[in-house]
């Protein structure tokens, strides 16, 4: 709490006492002879120190923070003044300040102060009444009982109200300082918190991308916390919740309207995921010549469903891709919706980009043709079958690519692929032998349009 000790030389002119003033011998130059000097008395009066109790306190608060921060006025001295008590000359002793760090004494008043009553005295509703104006406005002279004196005012209630000021003012801090602490701290906890966040959504994440690649269903018909069966997806996060502590304790100690797992919040991941891949795909098919691929189709809840599939060339992959969304050559069925010059769907696209092609499909074509000819007519099949026979193949029948209208599927692709020939020997077969010459004209189209 003291400032630094204002300590005397031994070499520096020594203060005495002269009729009770302060008296320091200073060098004067003669100015008539350089090489001799002569000490004139000068009153200690005119060297006072700015920190002094004598001086008022600052009233400005930066100015009166700095004062206090510096602590109690100590100054050592070699020699204090001396005042005569009867038949005795007493002074203050720099030792007292060892037993009274709040002392500090004021060299231009020769008095005793103390440091936490001159500054806190005026504390609002401390020291009311309890104000002991020796100590923190007059000061104190008494030498001869100053040590009990000291003791009685350290233990004075003015004395410790002012005390725990000082304390309070010492550990407060600026509030300009508590407000930056208490923003970083919030800063903190709010980061934390979104950290924590972030590793939840990655396991429900993770949970989402396994049911939605395997096309399982994620909610059961009850969702309680005592059913059974709950649903792929709670399930799911309650055998996780028993080997991962993060999760069980977002669970179990987390805020129960915050668990990240109702059914919006499983539409919303599924939502983001299919966002998150639309904004990839996008990325990777930018200003590049794709093919657009698209039909509709119900679903098992019997809802109207749009399919789309993208074709264009991976130059990281250097082959064909099938994603999503594009926009040059578009291939469509058959049916007027689809392929219609006015209000159909390519000539919507048309209307948004002109140069988009209609391309009729192949695959369409081609299920529509020798599927619905050579299935189509028992006397058509059992040709078919006799040539599978002869030529030793284990297919016995065509498959219709879907019962959906055109989605491909790979078994009726295959069956076609691999028993191409026996196809081609079968519609020669009958564009031959027929009687009827519209069956003889659909054989010979189809024919001319698959050459061997």
């Amino acid at each position: 709490m003291a400032s630094p000790a204002v300590n005397i030389d031994p070499d520096d002119p020594v203060p005495f006492a002269q009729n009770n003033k302060v008296i320091v011998e200073q060098p004067k130059t003669d100015h008539d002879n350089w090489s001799n000097t002569v000490n004139v008395p000068v009153p200690l009066d005119s060297l006072c120190d700015p920190d002094d109790p004598v001086n008022p306190i600052p009233s400005l608060q930066l100015e009166r923070k700095e004062r206090i921060l510096k602590g109690a006025f100590q100054p050592k001295l070699k020699m204090y003044p001396r005042t005569q008590f009867g038949n005795r000359a007493r002074s203050f002793q720099s030792s007292w300040y060892d037993d009274f760090s709040w002392l500090e004494y004021s060299v231009k008043l020769d008095r005793a102060f103390c440091f936490v009553c001159r500054m806190f005295n005026t504390a609002p509703g401390l020291n009311a009444g309890q104000v002991d104006f020796a100590f923190s406005q007059k000061g104190f002279k008494n030498w001869s009982t100053s040590t009990t004196k000291f003791k009685k005012h350290q233990n004075s209630i003015s004395h410790n109200f002012s005390m725990t000021a000082y304390h309070n003012f010492s550990n407060c801090k600026p509030i300009d300082v508590t407000l930056d602490e208490s923003r970083l701290v919030s800063i903190s906890e709010r980061e934390k918190q979104r950290l924590h966040n972030r590793n939840i959504m990655h396991r429900l994440i993770d949970i989402t991308l396994c049911l939605a690649k395997s096309g399982k269903p994620f909610r059961g018909h009850l969702e309680k916390s005592s059913d059974v069966c709950k649903g792929l997806f709670l399930d799911i996060v309650d055998i996780l919740k028993k080997y991962d502590l993060t999760l069980q304790k977002h669970l179990e100690k987390g805020p129960q309207n915050a668990k990240y797992l109702s059914n919006h919040i499983q539409n919303d991941l599924l939502t983001s995921i299919n966002n998150v891949m639309k904004r990839s795909i996008e990325k990777k098919i930018n200003n590049r010549l794709v093919t657009i691929m698209a039909d509709e189709t119900s679903d098992v809840g019997h809802h109207e469903q749009m399919a789309v599939a993208v074709r264009y060339f991976d130059e990281d992959l250097c082959k064909p891709v099938e994603q999503f969304i594009g926009i040059q050559p578009v291939c469509f069925d058959g049916a007027s919706a689809m392929s219609g010059k006015f209000n159909s769907v390519q000539s919507k696209v048309k209307e948004i980009n002109p140069s988009a092609m209609y391309v009729h499909c192949y695959g369409h074509c081609l299920n529509l043709l020798i599927y619905s000819f050579i299935e189509g007519s028992p006397v058509r099949h059992a040709v078919f079958e006799k040539i599978v026979n002869e030529t030793n193949s284990r297919l016995k029948t065509l498959k219709t690519l879907s019962t959906t209208r055109w989605a491909c599927r790979a078994e009726a692709v295959t069956a076609v692929e691999k028993n191409f020939s026996s196809v081609i020997q079968c519609l020669e077969e009958i564009s031959e032998n027929t009687k009827y010459s519209e069956v003889r004209a659909k054989a010979n189209v189809l024919n001319y349009k698959h050459p061997t």
